[in-house]
């Protein structure tokens, strides 16, 4: 019975680091790093809608955190593309309910503290674009 909830259901993690993973990659690997290590374990798992958290570690911060943000953001627009036929990158409920309709897994991303932006919230609609 649990399985085939599951099964049914939509499955969202909330939260997985793998943006740091691929990001620690050359960037002309991005996708393909995705594809091969990330992608069957988000189908392995039956994962539907994927949250990823941009994290700053702590060697970037404070200089390099705004440079280790965009880096990451552009990585999951990278990883996005290079996989176009399995995810989508969504910006809101109704693009996430699309990518489902078409079987590709969701991806979210989630500023995880925004470090690169401090005080500067008039940063954020730039993030967001």
């Amino acid at each position: 019975m649990s399985v085939e909830l599951h099964n049914r259901a939509v499955v969202a993690d909330t939260h997985n680091d793998l943006l740091m993973a691929v990001t620690a990659r050359p960037p002309q690997r991005w996708a393909s790093f995705f594809r091969e290590r990330w992608l069957p374990q988000l189908h392995e798992g039956g994962v539907n809608v994927q949250v990823l958290p941009v994290f700053i570690d702590d060697q970037y911060r404070p200089e390099g955190a705004l440079r280790q943000t965009l880096r990451m953001i552009e990585c999951a627009h990278t990883l996005a593309e290079g996989n176009a036929d399995a995810v989508r990158l969504c910006l809101d409920g109704a693009q996430i309910d699309q990518a489902l309709g078409e079987d590709r897994i969701a991806l979210v991303l989630a500023l995880e503290s925004a470090p690169g932006l401090d005080a500067s919230v008039e940063l954020l609609p730039t993030l967001h674009r």
